[in-house]
């Protein structure tokens, strides 16, 4: 079964980096062309830590651009 979500793509330069105390499991970075799910990490220019499943432990540098969820990913497939 489908379900329509509403998602909001961030631009880093205008809305800055996401508040990821409110947003735990609701944000993924676009990184090549790919959307990955990871979170800011502080300091300097915006470097993003993919999840482990993903990212094999490195840093990914030049992230533009965030994604929001409206829920939790794991709440979509309930």
């Amino acid at each position: 079964m489908s379900k329509k979500i509403k998602i909001k793509v961030h631009e880093i330069a205008t809305d800055g980096m996401p508040r990821m105390d409110e947003m735990t499991g609701r944000v993924a970075f676009i990184f090549d062309g790919c959307m990955v799910s990871g979170w800011p990490i502080e300091g300097g220019d915006p470097l993003w830590e993919a999840n482990s499943d993903v990212g094999s432990g490195q840093k990914f540098l030049g992230v533009t651009h965030w994604i929001e969820f409206p829920v939790p990913v794991w709440k979509l497939t309930r």
